[in-house]
């Protein structure tokens, strides 16, 4: 209980920090889609680069490349709630989740300290926001293949320099987002460790606004450290280190057997020459 209220507070404080942004791009299906069950938070870290026609009027040599994202998730059957930031963007994340089918919808999430945000006339025109299906096939006990399909509000950032007057008034680059819509899938492999799993996840997605085509390839990280995990590490460990002892020790005593066996004959030795 501790531990989720501490995952909740750190998780608070990141989106205090991060809302600088409203811009976004789809998050993870990979990551999504194992929260399933886990009675623990899923911490999720991944890094994704993006490619395609990516200098079109509305944004040349101006859209991100590469995106870092951190994430948590928290399941309660077949529920799944999760908070995270893109780069410095804060964003939630929500939706049905199983082993085999699963539909979430994301959205950013304005800063508290960007008031002037809730009181504009249009709040969702500054909002990056979609919606994907997932489905997903089981291979064995260790990995897992899906595929993916969404439509979503993504948004780059415009960075233009505002006219200011007046005397040793400085003209600054400021953030400006705009936002195209996109329709698209994908596909993702995930292979599970011990305590950890590793994901690959390729998306392709038809800008419908600019008319234009993007990529992205993902890879995700993410693990459940449980206490349970811990114990059962520590234990096996115990037990490798006590059986290195006793082979240790049986092999003294084999050698003191050995050492006394050859006493035993060089004394019947001497006492046949005798």
């Amino acid at each position: 209980m501790a531990r989720g209220i501490l995952w909740i507070v750190l998780t608070v404080c990141a989106l205090l920090v991060a809302g600088c942004s409203s811009v976004m791009r789809p998050p993870s299906a990979a990551a999504f889609m194992d929260s399933y069950e886990q009675d623990k938070p899923v911490v999720n870290m991944n890094g994704a680069l993006y490619g395609g026609d990516l200098d079109n009027d509305n944004a040349r040599s101006e859209e991100w490349v590469f995106d870092a994202t951190g994430s948590v998730f928290w399941n309660k059957s077949f529920f799944s709630l999760g908070f995270g930031t893109q780069t410095v963007t804060p964003f939630t994340q929500l939706g049905i989740v199983s082993p085999y089918f699963g539909v979430t919808a994301w959205s950013s999430i304005y800063s508290p300290f960007n008031i002037a945000n809730y009181m504009s006339d249009n709040f969702w025109k500054d909002v990056s926001l979609g919606a994907m299906v997932v489905e997903q096939i089981p291979v064995g006990n260790k990995v897992k293949i899906g595929v993916t399909e969404h439509f979503s509000r993504n948004g780059i950032e415009k960075y233009l320099s505002d006219a200011k007057e007046g005397f040793m008034a400085f003209s600054f680059p400021e953030p400006h987002p705009a936002f195209y819509r996109e329709v698209g899938g994908g596909a993702f492999v995930s292979y599970k460790r011990e305590s950890s799993t590793l994901a690959f996840e390729f998306r392709y997605g038809r800008d419908i606004d600019n008319r234009c085509n993007r990529f992205a390839v993902m890879i995700d990280f993410w693990g459940v450290a449980t206490k349970e995990f811990i114990y059962d590490k520590e234990k096996e460990r115990e037990k490798r280190i006590k059986l290195q002892r006793e082979t240790k020790a049986a092999e003294e005593r084999q050698k003191e057997r050995d050492l006394e066996s050859l006493e035993e004959y060089e004394k019947r030795q001497r006492d046949e020459e005798e």
